[in-house]
């Protein structure tokens, strides 16, 4: 045999060999641990040199007296195992960094670095998987805050505002009263009226924004009491005659199709502050129109007017806290009406929504299920 033949002889199942533990260990360390995967490296690198040996002595491809050759054969079947702890390093070693990096990117702030998909040891690919979940949470929570702080800051800036021209006015007469600027009966009962009117304004906000701070307590989740729906309309209306008549407001309602039907009790202020806003809104001379109905699911109930309606911007915005259709804040009212009515709604479990009047204008429409909330 010649010496090339000889040596591609001795080489062959030492590249094969290095060749199958290359690729058994790429296999072996995305499913085994590291540490398994390492002995494993150093089993196979054994064993593949002394079964190299065993072989090639067999077939007489070496001299087993020339201690060069042993050597040379024995070193070599040990790149096998150097090569499969290289792929093994190599994909960790790349995992560790990016590891690295993407934490350096999350303690800069930069929250939407994530680790994705790791091709190394279960290990590190756990601990991608956990590092990425908690960029996530940490993400949403401090998007969370954010939210929650601008909310504040809009509350703030609301009952800032709406407690203000109340109090200012109360305090203008008040101090024009008491400095004698006004001293004739007829004045001072006029300002009194007003000041009434004032402090009733400041003990409304007051008691929404009690009620919308209860919303969410056992007092409000444990209240099993309920009404006719007839009677809650009936309250509603009621409520709302007076303004109604002076400006020449038509208020009609068919509950024909609810007749006996019942509701929670809580479902009365919703009917209160959508009625009450209908009329609110609502030009002289108009209509607002309440309807309601017992379905196989639930009770629905709907409110339209007949006046300017709501753009679709606007119907994003009409179930904020404070938030009024003219920029002005001209008319009255603590605008937490339309607040109270979406939380108790979706505390009673059913749904509210703000749409366009099939013949102009805006319609409220609100549907509960017939069961206590959570059924």
């Amino acid at each position: 045999m010649s010496e090339p033949v000889r040596i591609l002889a001795i080489l062959g199942p030492i590249t094969v060999a290095t060749a199958i533990t290359a690729y058994l260990a790429r296999r072996l360390v995305a499913r085994a641990g590291l540490a398994a995967t390492m002995i494993a490296i150093a089993v196979v690198a054994s064993l593949i040199t002394a079964i190299d040996l065993v072989l090639l002595n067999h077939f007489m491809l070496i001299d087993p007296g020339n201690p060069a050759e042993v050597s040379l054969v024995a070193l070599y079947s040990l790149s096998a195992g150097v090569a499969a702890a290289m792929i093994v390093g190599h994909s960790n070693t790349r995992a560790l960094s990016r590891l690295a990096t993407v934490a350096e990117r999350l303690g800069n702030d930069d929250l939407e670095a994530r680790v994705g998909e790791l091709r190394a040891s279960p290990e590190l690919r756990q601990v991608g998987a956990a590092l990425d979940r908690a960029a996530a949470r940490i993400e949403a929570l401090i998007a969370t805050e954010r939210r929650t702080e601008a909310a504040r800051r809009d509350l703030m800036t609301s009952i800032s505002h709406d407690l203000r021209t109340p109090l200012a006015s109360l305090r203008a007469m008040v101090e024009a009263i008491d400095d004698g600027v006004v001293d004739d009966p007829e004045t001072v009962r006029r300002y009194a009226d007003q000041m009434l009117r004032s402090i009733r304004t400041l003990v409304a906000m007051v008691d929404d924004l009690f009620e919308l701070s209860q919303i969410d307590g056992d007092t409000f989740r444990n209240d099993a009491r309920s009404i006719a729906v007839s009677d809650a309309v009936d309250q509603a209306i009621e409520l709302c005659t007076h303004e109604a008549r002076t400006r020449s407001i038509r208020i009609t309602s068919d509950l024909s199709s609810a007749t006996g039907a019942r509701c929670s009790a809580k479902l009365a202020r919703v009917v209160d502050s959508l009625v009450e806003n209908a009329v609110r809104y609502t030009p002289q001379g108009g209509s607002v129109t309440v309807w309601a109905a017992e379905t196989d699911t639930g009770l629905e109930l709907t409110v339209a007017d007949s006046g300017g309606g709501l753009s679709s911007e606007q119907r994003r915005q009409v179930f904020e806290p404070f938030w009024r259709a003219d920029s002005a804040r001209a008319t009255r009212g603590s605008g937490l009406g339309l607040t109270l009515a979406q939380r108790i709604t979706h505390a009673l479990g059913g749904d509210i929504q703000a749409l366009d009047a099939p013949a102009g204008g805006s319609l409220f429409r609100v549907v509960v299920p017939t069961g206590p909330a959570g059924d």
